[in-house]
């Protein structure tokens, strides 16, 4: 098991890649799970034929899924999404081959949540940023430390 620490991390540290090819059944499963049920992201005659588009898409919990996915394999299932956000600029469509990058931008050891990274991740299709992401990140301080077990003021507080 992985375990990413808040001492393993620096400004400016890369993420490994990960890479896959979307596939039809995923994206079917992602949308089906979210129970969003718009044709466009399962029915591929109405996405091509009434919607114009080139094949199904990913949803936005689709992606937002992968994000955590990326995370979590890097930092192990103590790593935890405090705050995500993220901005889809072009569709990923079945067939595609995705690429999930990611760059250490900050390390807080206090304040909300903290100890934690605030992470940049680009999702890319053919070179392109499809998505662009960013991540508060809780991690643990050390061997033995749980974010998930943080509440109260040991989590975020309101803005």
């Amino acid at each position: 098991m992985n375990l990413v620490t808040i001492d393993d991390v620096e400004p400016g540290q890369q993420i490994p890649v990960l890479s896959f090819h979307v596939t039809a059944s995923r994206l079917i499963a992602g949308a089906f799970a979210s129970r969003d049920y718009s044709p466009l992201h399962h029915d591929r005659d109405y996405a091509v034929d009434v919607a114009g588009q080139r094949d199904i898409f990913a949803n936005t919990q689709f992606q937002a899924a992968l994000f955590e996915r990326y995370l979590n394999d890097w930092s192990g299932p103590l790593g935890r999404i405090a705050r995500m956000t993220f901005r889809m600029t072009s569709s990923v469509f079945a067939g595609d081959l995705v690429s999930l990058t990611g760059t250490v931008d900050r390390v807080l050891r206090s304040g909300p949540c903290a100890p934690a990274a605030s992470i940049l991740i680009a999702m890319a299709v053919d070179e392109r940023t499809a998505t662009a992401c960013e991540i508060l990140y809780a991690l643990p301080a050390a061997a033995g430390d749980n974010p998930w077990r943080r509440r109260g003021e040991g989590w975020l507080q309101p803005a």
